[in-house]
């Protein structure tokens, strides 16, 4: 658990809690950096499950990044998060997101983007893309072998992992345990088989597809809705950012296939948001990988310990019921 300080010494009283490779939480800090609204951040480590430790249970019980606190207040959810500071900062030195003008005609445009792009399925393609590595062609950090294996374990032992963790904090223990059941059988489910993977993939071909057929213009300043760089990009960036580090451009986008929509992935990846917004830092990782590996490892130690001091205890009972 990392901090660090975005502040431009105006008061504001923004912190935002996240994870630097997950997908959502990338979706709400590139709309922070777009803002312009000064915060701070908090680091959750997936890797060592600090989303399931009581402080952060007690911001949201769902153990879900990220989450954006401002002062007293709470909002989980990147699409919550967004909106709220779509809603709360877009008057003076801060960004916008959404035309001036809500009935516009590319308003509505945006509005058709969000719900296209919002729901898709990103956790199911990004794990069953880990499990099943047929379906690659070159996977890019963070995407390593050790990142992909964990994967696949996690793609597993998920509902478990969940419900060990449930059975830890009587607090929350209601709503992990329905988290569970959903990730077991229901809509938080992540394990494809390859037949699932296969509609899982021909959706996200048939939204980047539109995508592909908006870009159609001689325009080449606009972005995917008009001129306002909106919501509707930062949906689409991201998602082409995850499809790239996962190693499949080619299957959807690259080498001439959408054309328009390489044009606009080669664009994008010029724009400062973006570029911190995605940025990881390798050693960072490394470091949350050691920090879980350390968690492990002291809760084995106190299992040992606690075991030999049972044992010692014992053996001097012994040796006094010998000498008695």
């Amino acid at each position: 658990m990392t901090s660090e300080n975005n502040e431009n010494g105006n008061g504001n009283t923004l912190k935002y809690f996240y994870w630097y490779t997950s997908f959502y939480s990338q979706r709400a800090l590139m709309a922070l950096y777009e803002k312009r609204v000064p915060f701070k951040t908090q680091i959750v480590s997936l890797l060592a499950e600090e989303q399931y430790e009581p402080w952060f249970l007690k911001l949201n019980p769902c153990a879900e990044v990220p989450v954006l606190t401002d002062g007293v207040k709470v909002i989980p959810d990147s699409t919550r998060i967004i909106e709220y500071l779509e809603d709360n900062f877009s008057n003076g030195q801060f960004g916008q997101l959404t035309p001036k003008e809500k009935g516009s005609e590319e308003s509505k445009n945006i509005e058709k983007f969000r719900d296209l792009l919002e729901p898709l399925p990103v956790p199911p393609l990004t794990f069953g893309i880990a499990a099943h590595p047929e379906l690659t062609d070159n996977p890019k950090p963070p995407f390593t072998p050790f990142i992909l294996k964990r994967m696949r374990e996690i793609t597993k032992n998920r509902p478990a992992i969940i419900r060990e963790h449930a059975e830890k904090s009587a607090e929350f223990r209601e709503v992990l345990m329905k988290k569970a059941a959903e990730a077991e059988q229901g809509a938080l489910s992540i394990n494809k088989t390859r037949e699932e993977m296969d509609a899982v993939l021909q959706e996200f071909d048939a939204a980047l597809q539109k995508a592909q057929v908006n870009s159609l213009t001689d325009k080449s300043e606009w972005w995917l809705c008009g001129e306002l760089f909106s919501i509707a990009d930062i949906d689409l960036a991201i998602l082409l950012n995850r499809i790239n580090q996962l190693g499949c451009e080619q299957r959807f986008w690259a080498g001439g296939k959408r054309p328009f929509l390489e044009a606009y992935w080669n664009k994008m990846q010029k724009r400062d948001s973006f570029k911190r917004a995605t940025y990881f830092s390798a050693n960072a990782m490394r470091f949350s990988k050691l920090r879980g590996t350390l968690k492990q490892s002291k809760t084995f130690l106190a299992s040992l310990t606690a075991a030999m001091g049972i044992a010692l205890l014992s053996y001097i009972v012994y040796r006094r019921v010998l000498k008695s």
